[in-house]
């Protein structure tokens, strides 16, 4: 749409163009949806949350213990988790704490789950229980779990959340109550990992971490009933998540923190949701994760993006669920030590209660192939492997500027082009473009063209209005006022002139 306003010499010209069909690259946009007001605690699964009460859950299971302590989390920093092992080892219960070695906290550091505060807090707690507790680690350790009394009074909770006080509190994060059977298997792969899968230990808190060796007399579990894991000897993390999307139905819910697009796992999901599954990803934010993400959009899953997202779970619609430690990715379900819990009581519905309530909360969604009029406010754009933060708006001014035209007499131009811009489009439904046209004016250094001498005339004598030889050749019509178009374009077919130009000092 083109409107005009004009004055004697120049035109303002308006153009609306919209750009609601537009296509824009993969974009997050944000869903409005409410904030979640659920309670952290259920029946024998918790969530995180300000009121800690999984954190409560730890520190009781702590409390209970009397004779031993076993426990496995990447890192550990929550000072009423570290009283409780303080406690518990003051009470004279033998406390067993796997960790991730401290050059992969290093590298860990800066992905968001973590920052150097915390890994200060961690090597901290390492100096106020070493001695008390014994730590082993290794950097493939990422299992999460806590049991007590394994041969006497077993009880026990596997997380998805490492035991620091931001995960606990921050984090969409799961834990499950384990019962007496789950406890005897995860305590087995503990056992096991802790006597023939770690590589240093720390006794004396003056001391650093030494290496240490394989007992070699703590035989690698069998494949149990309940618990699934990731161990140098067994995939059964990958192997259950595949029997689980393998299984379903006709729905799938699954959440993880890390996503890797050519892993075995995240094909078969998206060859599911390509097959009908109504198929929903929950995942945090991550230019890592886009790749992995953006396949499972393209195949037809709605995929939901949060910032703290950390769970790792999958249900489907028999009722069936998998909490994990393991992310879906290689160094997680290939290799690494990762334990999981299979679940198909009542913790699976309580979980698939969870997971569908965080969906309805989501904070973003991923569009892989976004039309501009779709979105609308903040969004976060896929762009040269980036997330780059943008903001779209319903309408957005832009000034193209004044244009020459071709003469007085007409007035009259193409639109100008767009500016170039970073942006592309630039990010509106609308674009309400205003530019000018104003006259074309004499050229500098003009001489007077003049009408030839004839018999009656002695000397040339001037055109009305007059005409003038630009430098660059071409002949022109000045003039100086409305009234003189008229006999401006006989003049300039009298002298075949190029053009009427507005002559130096005309009147408006």
């Amino acid at each position: 749409m083109t409107t005009k306003h004009h004055s004697n010499w120049q035109k303002a010209f308006v153009e609306v163009i919209d750009q609601r069909q537009r296509e824009l690259p993969p974009a997050w946009a944000p869903t409005q949806a409410p904030s979640l007001a659920r309670g952290e605690r259920g029946r024998a699964v918790f969530v995180s949350g300000r009121n800690r009460e999984m954190a409560k859950a730890v520190v009781s299971l702590l409390s209970q213990a009397r004779e031993k302590v076993v426990m496995s989390s990447f890192l550990l920093a929550d000072k009423a988790i570290e009283e409780a092992i303080h406690q518990s080892a003051a009470r004279g219960v033998r406390v067993y704490i796997l960790l991730a070695s401290e050059a992969r906290l290093g590298r860990e550091q800066g992905e968001g789950e973590f920052d150097k505060r915390v890994l200060e807090q961690h090597k901290a707690m390492l100096t106020h229980l070493g001695g008390r507790a014994l730590f082993r680690s290794a950097p493939h350790f990422h299992a999460k779990v806590v049991v007590i009394d394994p041969d006497t009074r077993p009880a026990g909770i596997l997380l998805t959340a490492n035991l620091t006080t931001e995960a606990l509190e921050r984090n969409e994060e799961l834990a499950v109550t384990l019962n007496t059977a789950e406890v005897a298997e995860v305590t087995g792969y503990l056992k096991w990992a802790m006597w023939e899968s770690a590589e240093h230990e720390l006794i004396d808190p003056k001391d650093r971490f030494k290496t240490t060796r394989r007992l070699g007399k703590v035989v690698h579990p069998e494949a149990g009933v309940a618990v699934a894991a990731t161990t140098a000897h067994t995939n059964t993390v990958r192997a259950e998540a595949l029997r689980l999307i393998e299984g379903a139905r006709s729905r799938i819910l699954v959440s993880s923190f890390g996503w890797d697009a050519d892993h075995e796992v995240v094909r078969r999901l998206c060859a599911r949701a390509r097959d009908g599954l109504d198929v929903t990803v929950l995942a945090r934010v991550r230019p890592s994760s886009m790749q992995a993400l953006l396949a499972l959009a393209q195949a037809g899953a709605t995929v939901l993006g949060f910032r703290w997202l950390h769970a790792k779970a999958i249900w489907i619609d028999s009722g069936h669920a998998l909490v994990m430690s393991a992310n879906l990715q290689r160094d997680g379900l290939d290799q690494g030590f990762e334990l999981g819990i299979r679940l198909s009581d009542g913790r699976a519905q309580e979980v698939f209660e969870r997971l569908v309530g965080w969906s309805g909360a989501a904070a973003w969604r991923l569009d892989a192939k976004p039309r501009l009029g779709a979105l609308n406010g903040a969004v976060k754009l896929w762009q040269q492997e980036q997330l780059v933060d943008a903001e779209i708006k319903s309408s957005v001014d832009v000034d193209l500027g004044a244009v020459t035209a071709a003469s007085v007499a007409t007035l009259e131009a193409p639109r100008p082009a767009l500016p170039q811009s970073s942006e592309a489009p630039r990010l509106a439904h609308e674009l309400r473009c205003t530019w000018q046209v104003v006259a074309p004016t004499l050229a500098p250094k003009a001489k007077e063209w003049r009408r030839p001498a004839g018999e009656k005339d002695k000397a040339p004598t001037p055109y009305t209005p007059p005409v003038f030889r630009e430098p660059g050749g071409r002949l022109v019509v000045a003039v100086s006022s409305l009234d003189e178009l008229e006999q401006a374009r006989v003049v300039m077919a009298e002298v075949n002139a190029a053009t009427i130009v507005l002559a130096e000092g005309a009147t408006q």
